[in-house]
């Protein structure tokens, strides 16, 4: 059986979604600035950020120049929403070749391209002339994973923003503790799952949203996760490994990178800002560990 770096490693990609986030607490440069600076001050070697290109403006771009002058990889999630709510082939191509026009301009950017949801849900029709496409125009799959905790940092960012808003205060190390707790959890959650199915630990991709959180505390973040045993790795690395990306050696996906190594059924996605059912216990232990936070 062939083996890589990767086969009982504890290593991680730094992704980040929901990228280009219009100014909050933060303006949206200072951001974007902030965070590269701690990336950089955590050790991370190279981030992933999916990018959709639909309504950026110069500073917007400014941003993606940032991102890629410092080394991190520009991922193409194509141009709207057209790729998680349209039925049309042509439309998702259409996406994709739009957003790949806007960011081919940044060397951080390598043609990648990651189409959530598409893989896991889609018409298989579809899925097999999305694949001949981007094979067909020299495309690279990117992943992520499946993570049931995926997008809960933006409800923290959310429920922050809104103390702000109010003028209200909000014990940032108290915050700190509780983001930091929450997401290494899932991700050790994350990968005991993989190990119990594998007997390894494969890549894991951990999805952070790009929020005035994630710029304030990726640092401490890291930190933990260097405690934990976790190594981080980059994003470019991971994506084009063969072992580490199998998908790369079969076709494409975007979520499913567990489910294209254990042979198990594809599981739906949580996307960020949809709670659903998760509300009522991230509630709770925000409640215990932020006392005031959700009201």
């Amino acid at each position: 059986m062939a083996t890589s770096g990767a086969v009982n490693a504890r290593e991680v990609v730094i992704a980040f979604d929901h990228t280009l986030q219009t100014s909050t607490s933060l303006d949206a440069m200072a951001r974007s600035q902030m965070l590269v600076r701690n990336l950089a001050t955590a050790g991370v070697p190279q981030a992933m950020f999916l990018i959709k290109t639909k309504g950026i403006d110069q500073k917007d771009k400014a941003r993606l120049a940032l991102y890629s002058d410092k080394g991190h990889l520009l991922v193409n999630a194509g141009h709207g929403h057209s790729l998680v709510t349209k039925s049309d082939l042509y439309a998702y191509e259409v996406g994709i070749l739009k957003a790949n026009r806007v960011l081919q301009a940044y060397r951080g950017y390598k043609k990648h391209v990651h189409f959530s949801y598409l893989h896991e849900y889609g018409d298989v029709n579809l899925q097999n002339g999305l694949a001949n496409f981007l094979q067909a125009r020299g495309y690279q799959p990117a992943f992520t994973g499946i993570n049931p905790m995926r997008g809960v940092d933006q409800y923290l960012d959310q429920l922050y923003q809104k103390k702000i808003r109010a003028n209200r205060p909000v014990n940032m190390a108290t915050l700190e503790d509780a983001y930091v707790d929450f997401i290494a959890q899932s991700l050790a959650q994350q990968d005991a799952k993989a190990f119990n199915l594998l007997g390894y630990s494969p890549r894991q991709v951990l999805v952070l949203q790009e929020n005035d959180l994630a710029a304030y505390f990726i640092v401490a973040l890291v930190d933990r996760l260097h405690e934990q045993g976790w190594t981080m790795i980059a994003a470019e690395r991971a994506m084009n490994d063969p072992i580490a990306n199998p998908i790369a050696a079969n076709r494409w996906g975007a979520n499913n990178y567990l489910n294209s190594i254990t042979r198990l059924r594809d599981e739906r996605v949580v996307y960020a800002r949809v709670l659903g059912e998760r509300k009522t216990m991230v509630d709770s232990f925000l409640q215990t560990r932020v006392p005031g936070l959700v009201e």
